[in-house]
């Protein structure tokens, strides 16, 4: 991926340096399942790392992008980074106890990112972008994620449970996440912005739409 690909995409799709935003739902799966020395892959804006920091944890952040190494160091020099890629990372055997993989899998060989996770640390968290479900389909909607194109695959249930079994780990925590409104989505797009129009459509329209629960997240811990 080109440094110019990060960069775009980091911005819009909000994770990069100076557009993201802590989600909480990220948030409350680090306070609950990230154990003492963590390491974050792919920190893009270092946020996370941060975090876990705040958290008591001793972290260190790894990503790719040399510049994103550059701007987290001298926003939070308290912290270490380093420029890294998650199928070959320059640490010991079971250096960490808990390696996080946010929004990681999906742009490389998985089966391959699992194995060297589990090689520097004996707990994964990570995050994968779900496929779209049939009701999505059914008005025209897709996930957002979809537009980035450096995305190799998007991830059923069904399919995370086979690759975690296939790396013989244990599963802690597996759950759908994010959830989005498909009628709010459905109104965005036809109102183009308008806000005047969005609000039309929201008094018009949500009544009449179906609100079953939409992911876009895949959230897992697993261990071995």
């Amino acid at each position: 991926m080109s440094i110019n690909s990060y960069f775009v995409n980091g911005k819009r799709f909000g994770w990069g340096p100076g557009s993201a935003s802590l989600n909480p739902e990220k948030a409350h799966l680090l306070k609950n399942y990230s154990q003492s020395k963590c390491l974050d892959i792919g920190f893009g804006s270092g946020i996370y790392t941060e975090y876990l920091r705040n958290l008591g944890h001793e972290v260190v952040g790894i990503d790719n992008e040399k510049r994103f190494v550059q701007l987290a160091t001298k926003k939070y020099p308290e912290i270490e980074f380093v420029a890294g890629n998650a199928l070959k990372l320059p640490f010991k055997k079971r250096q960490f106890d808990t390696a996080i993989a946010f929004d990681i899998l999906e742009h490389v060989d998985d089966e391959a990112a699992l194995e060297e996770l589990f090689r520097v640390a004996k707990r994964v968290i990570f995050s994968v972008p779900l496929k779209n479900e049939k009701v999505l389909l059914r008005y025209g909607l897709s996930h957002a994620h979809y537009l980035d194109r450096t995305h190799r695959r998007a991830y059923s249930l069904k399919v995370i449970r086979q690759l975690i079994n296939k790396k013989k780990s244990k599963t802690i925590y597996l759950e759908k996440s994010l959830p989005l409104s498909i009628s709010g989505l459905l109104i965005e797009q036809l109102s183009g912005k308008n806000l005047f129009l969005e609000y039309l459509l929201k008094i018009i329209l949500k009544p009449f739409l179906p609100e079953p629960p939409i992911f876009s997240t895949i959230f897992g811990v697993i261990e071995r």
